[in-house]
């Protein structure tokens, strides 16, 4: 747990080595491993040839009493495994838990080696320093960093104590206030601190002062004659007595002594003139720290508590003290001894607020380690409460501290000096460091040397602040691409940058001229929110054989804390942002952890040339190898290059099966100079030939083998040249003789182990990776002896019979063309028609053709509302239209039913082809045809108009309304003007018949009715309304009406109403008592501009006007009276003649009387009944 911990708060530390890695051995690493705690925790290179090694930090593994930390030095061996031997360094005897190799770094042949924790015992309190060895190319020491530490820093004290002597205070009780206050004085004896006491109550009395302090070095002998004064308590005021008269020269005050204040009460202030915001502030401007110490149960709580915070410093938790009685004053001796020690030892900054502020007591330097030629730096991130600082050593030993803290307050916990680097520009050294808890975002800091002064020149910054809590500036690695000497880059990392995808950010840098600008930014396979990705940033040499120096960057928490690293490769004046190598530690190792917390990387250990990277994990460090990389220089020779017109002409047959040419293909192998095995590099190389490669239709094949177009072989081979031979035939007609031939060839290279080198491999150059080469073989052309193709072109068309285009009615426009090549032949023939945009090209179809064999192909762009006009263009039977070749076929062409083509549509067609003849008039054709536009309006009587009216004889002189109602309607899509008339029957013969008028709704104000000229009528409407009753034009005198519609819309409804008062005077004229009235209309257009679909622009309204007479009824009456008088003559002498009148009604009666008397006598009348 202690490693996760100590990477988590120094992840940077373990590449601050010069930055000295695409294709990076995996298969063989060396892996150096000790199973000691946080071995691996830093790495760096050093030496050459034999004595070059690896040398890896184990700070935290413990050895003897106080000594935590220890260096290795690791060298390859013949096994996989390397040797790793402790260093044994000379520590210092006060090198107490240094945690020995947190940070190195190496130069030349030079290395430094840092213990940034050492434990210095001060008093009571355990600061943290540190020791950095210089080593020479055997590893022997050769100096040391500081030399030894500063003595514990002890700044002056002047300590005065104002004690309560009111009489609240019993006399043993204020014995042992004293007893107190000597007790404290006696354990700063031999410190550079002297006393002053005062006693107060409503009284002052000043006991001793600073020089009589240090004339009477005796605690006991000041305080014995002390007496108690008695009286209130006027604590305020003397206070400010004390402040003003105790801290001066004259009383043996000094200048650079920290003042200090102790006032010991037993309760609150009585009586005292002053308050407490009177004195405070005066205090606090005269830089007095003051100690409150309050005697008593009271000063637990409520108003006397709070007057021991008023007069104490803040936080008034560290300068408040509160016992309940004067023996238990004993008990805070130990801490206030404490507290007044840490001001001792350290510095205010801030006057007002009085706090614990430390210079160097925590500097920790060799947190972070550089070794340059000009001397050692040392990162000092706990310097001036961890603002941070670096101290430079140079080569006698003497050193210079640099910061910015002095001037700086908000550099405070900026942790400045955590990460650094070198930046060489134009000769001039100068330093970036790293400040990542920077206001909790980070910062990066240039210094530059000017008149002999270390100051900052500038910051690098990004143009968005960074993320909060990403720890930007943790690592930094400064890239020298094209090793000139001069700084290129300068990478920030920023590993704990997260966004839930890739945890970690490094940012790129970027020289131009004398100045970094930050833009680009590198970042780690996705899926590793917390992988750490920029923890360590190390320069890899150059790897990729490209020139250019490439960049490791690790991230050791992905892929659950096992880790991985990333090579980015170099480019002219930057990284390629896209990693061209992700290494996993599950590839190279078993069960790695931390893999990539510390990189190192650009020199030669194991003896082959080229380039090696150490990465470190937990308690291993694996030492990765650069493959060697080898060049391919592949060609293909054709042999004929042309294929000859013999060997492709079919002349009727199908199968050719003719050699055309020999393709010869060769392999030369560029070995890597730098790779000192070269001449024992073997490859294989796995490739494969194709012929018209993507072709459905392939039109050549090889002839050894199984006459494929396709063959794959592989073959071995060392640094030189290979070749093989291959045979090519056309095994059937060709089609297409315009189109060369492609052979294409692809391969792939795979090195075999080379023993000499521990079975590493060679790897084909990223540059290479495309591995394809492309050969033409052409076809001859039948140009003639002069070589150049003059065709012939002719073209025409028609309209398939089509007289007029109906827009709306006709859907598709079919153009019957006609294009001959009466020339040799025409290679790429386009015909090329040019067309209104609204038509678009829909299909085609061959009609005719004097070839086996034709294609066509069409195609028209899609065009737009703004260009009046568009292309269809038909290839001809592409790419080889052949001489005296004709072809007949149908372009369809779709007709939109809302184009606007005007009056004519246009087409026009040109020939063309790639032979770049001149056009001639044969070429081209162009053609008209009448445009209409379909229509179709309707008009229509409504059921709401007048069907009948009537009069009677005698009401001629009456009148009844009449309205006739027309509605017009555009059903299709386009809009149109119209004209509508209507025809009125106004009189006959002179004498009016209806007074209608016109009604135009009053939401169509466009519309413009005029009268019209009155037609005359028939002077023999009597004998026409005899044959025919109908009262219409032809008969009556008609008022005529116009009305012209602008613009009758689609789907749009228009009402017209003729309304009026019909009269019955005309009847008289007339034989006829029943007519019909009919009003008509018309409607009319542009018959040369429209075409009307259906037929319904005419329509009538009738009303049936009838006329009753007068008739007398007296006739039929007297009638009706004679007939019936003869009806009852008629029947009673019928009834007379049946003797109906003869009978003895008489006798009837009686006979009827008897059969009542006859009854039987017991039966009750009905009078009887009743009674009852």
């Amino acid at each position: 747990m202690e490693l996760v911990q100590l990477f988590f708060c120094f992840s940077a530390i373990a590449v601050l080595t010069p930055c000295h890695g695409f294709s990076v051995d995996t298969e063989q690493p060396i892996i150096f491993r000790e199973t000691v705690k946080s071995f691996g925790y830093s790495v760096v290179q050093f030496g050459s040839g034999t004595n070059a090694g690896v040398l890896v930090g184990a700070p935290l593994q413990q050895g003897v009493v106080n000594e935590t930390g220890k260096i290795y030095k690791c060298q390859v061996t013949a096994s996989k495994s390397g040797r790793c031997q402790e260093l044994v360094l000379q520590r210092p005897p006060d090198a107490v838990n240094m945690s020995l190799g947190l940070s190195v770094s190496a130069h030349d042949s030079q290395v430094l080696v840092c213990g940034p924790r050492v434990h210095q015992t001060c008093g009571e309190y355990i600061y943290l320093k540190g020791y950095c060895f210089l080593l020479d190319q055997n590893l022997r020491q050769i100096q040391r960093f500081p030399d030894q530490l500063p003595e514990c820093s002890r700044r002056p004290a002047d300590i005065v104590f104002l004690i309560d002597g009111s009489g609240s205070i019993k006399t043993r009780q204020f014995s042992q206030m004293k007893t107190f206050i000597s007790e404290v004085m006696k354990r700063f004896q031999n410190t550079n601190t002297q006393f002053g006491l005062s006693q107060y109550s409503d009284g002052y009395v000043e006991h001793f002062d600073f020089l009589l302090f240090k004339a009477t070095p005796n605690p006991d002998d000041l305080i014995r004659k002390t007496r108690q004064l008695n009286g209130a308590t006027y604590t305020a005021t003397y206070i400010q007595k004390v402040v003003r008269e105790m801290f001066l020269p004259e009383k043996g005050a000094r200048s650079d002594a920290s003042k200090i204040l102790i006032v010991i009460t037993d309760g609150e202030k009585t009586g005292d003139p002053l308050e407490y915001n009177e004195v405070i502030p005066e205090a606090q401007r005269a830089n007095i720290i003051r100690f409150a110490i309050g005697v008593g149960f009271s000063f637990a709580y409520g108003s006397a508590h709070e007057e021991l915070v008023a007069i104490a410093s803040n936080p008034s938790v560290d300068y408040v003290f509160s016992v309940n009685n004067f023996d238990a004053l004993k008990d805070i001796q130990n801490n206030l001894q404490n507290k007044i020690f840490a001001i001792e030892g350290t510095q205010s900054q801030n006057t007002g607020n009085i706090s614990q502020s430390f210079e160097l007591e925590l500097s920790q330097e060799g947190f972070s380690a550089l070794h340059t030629q000009s001397g050692s730096i040392l990162g000092a991130v706990g310097a001036y409460d961890w603002a941070g600082g670096l101290f430079l050593f140079n080569s006698q030993g003497d050193a210079a501290f640099i910061n910015t803290s002095s001037s700086t307050n908000d550099l405070k916990s900026a942790y400045l000096g955590y990460s650094i680097q070198e930046v060489q520009v134009n000769g001039q050294s100068s330093f970036v460091v790293g400040a990542p808890r920077y206001q909790h975002v980070g910062k990066v800091v240039w210094f530059s040397q000017r008149r002999g002064q270390w100051t900052q020149k500038s910051e690098l910054s990004l143009k968005q602040s960074p993320q909060i809590g990403s720890y930007f500036g943790a690592t930094l690695c400064a890239v020298d691409l094209d090793r000139d000497r001069n700084t290129d880059l300068i990478l920030i990392g920023a590993p704990m940058y997260y966004d839930g995808i890739a945890g970690g950010r490094v940012y790129v840098c970027q020289r131009q001229g004398e100045t970094f600008f930050c833009g680009k930014e590198l970042q780690g396979e996705p899926h590793h929110p917390l992988g750490r990705f920029g923890t360590s940033i190390a320069e890899a040499g150059e790897i990729t054989r490209d020139q250019w120096t490439d960049v490791a960057v690790g991230a050791p928490l992905e892929d659950e804390n096992q880790g991985a690293v990333y090579i980015f490769q170099g480019q002219r004046r930057s990284l390629n942002h896209v990693f061209s190598q992700r290494i996993r530690s599950s590839i190279v190792a078993n069960r790695l952890q931390y893999f990539g917390q510390a990189l190192d990387g650009g020199s030669e250990l194991t003896g082959d040339g080229l380039p090696d990277l150490a990465v470190g994990a937990d308690r291993q460090v694996l030492l990765l190898r650069a493959r060697p990389v080898v060049s391919v220089v592949t060609g293909i020779t054709l042999n004929p290059t042309i294929i000859p017109m013999s060997a492709f002409e079919c002349e009727g047959q199908n199968v050719l099966n003719k050699e055309i040419s020999t393709a010869t293909v060769n392999f030369k192998i560029v070995g890597d100079i730098r790779f000192t095995f070269g001449n024992n590099t073997f490859n294989t190389i796995r490739y494969t030939l194709t012929l018209d490669p993507g072709r459905q239709k392939v039109r050549a094949v090889f002839h050894q083998g199984s006459n494929l177009s396709t063959t794959t072989e592989e073959m071995k081979i060392g640094v030189g040249t290979e070749s093989r031979m291959y045979r090519i035939k056309l095994p059937t007609c060709v089609e297409d003789s315009l189109t060369p031939i492609i052979l294409q060839l692809n391969y792939t290279l795979m090195g075999e182990p080379i023993p000499q080198a521990n079975n590493l491999r060679a790897i084909l150059k990223k540059d290479d990776e495309s591995n394809l080469l492309l050969a033409s073989l052409h076809f001859e052309k039948n140009c003639g002896r002069d070589g150049i193709c003059k065709d012939q072109l002719k073209t025409s068309f028609n309209f398939s019979g089509l007289n007029e285009l109906v827009v709306g009615l006709t859907s598709e426009l079919n153009v019957t063309v006609f294009i001959r090549n009466d020339g040799e032949d025409s290679y790429s023939t386009n015909l090329t028609f040019i067309h209104p945009s609204s038509l678009s090209y829909r299909r085609f179809i061959l009609v005719q053709t004097n070839r086996k064999y034709v294609i066509i192909k069409c195609i028209s762009p899609h065009g737009t509302e703004e260009v009046p006009v568009r292309k269809t263009i038909c290839g001809i039977n592409h790419p080889i239209f052949r001489s005296m070749a004709e072809v007949i076929f149908i372009v369809t062409f779709f007709v939109s039913q809302d184009a606007n083509l005007g009056s004519v549509v246009r087409i026009s067609a040109t020939a063309s082809s790639e032979n770049n003849v001149t056009v001639t008039k044969d070429m081209v054709y162009r053609m008209e045809l009448p445009v209409k536009y379909a229509i179709n309006i309707f008009i229509n009587n409504l059921a709401s108009s007048t069907k009948y009216v009537n009069i009677s004889a005698g009401q001629e002189d009456e009148t009844q309304t009449v309205e006739h109602h027309y509605e017009m309607k555009n059903t299709y899509l386009r809009n149109v003007s119209v004209s509508v008339t209507f025809h009125i029957p106004v009189s006959l013969n002179g004498t009016q018949i209806w007074n209608a008028t016109l009604d135009v709704p009053q939401e169509f104000p466009q519309i413009i009715c005029v009268p019209g000229t009155n037609t005359p009528g028939s002077k023999e409407f009597v004998k026409q309304l005899n044959k025919q009753p109908v009262l219409d034009c032809s008969v009556a005198t008609c008022k005529t009406i116009t009305c012209n519609v602008p613009s009758l819309e689609f789907r749009q409804f228009i009402e017209f109403k003729i309304k009026g008062d019909i009269g019955f005077k005309w009847f008289s004229q007339i034989q006829q008592t029943k007519v019909t009235l009919v009003s008509s209309t018309q409607i009319s257009y542009d018959k040369n501009k429209y075409k009307q679909i259906e037929e319904f622009m005419k329509s009538q309204v009738k009303t049936t006007v009838e006329f009753f007479k007068g008739y007398n009824y007296l006739p039929i009456i007297i009638g009706s009276c004679l007939i019936g008088l003869v009806l009852l003559v008629l029947i009673a002498a019928i009834l007379y003649k049946l003797g109906f009148f003869k009978r003895q009604y008489k006798l009837m009666i009686d006979e009827a009387h008897n059969e009542v008397a006859e009854g039987p006598p017991e039966a009750s009348t009905p009078s009887d009944a009743t009674k009852g």
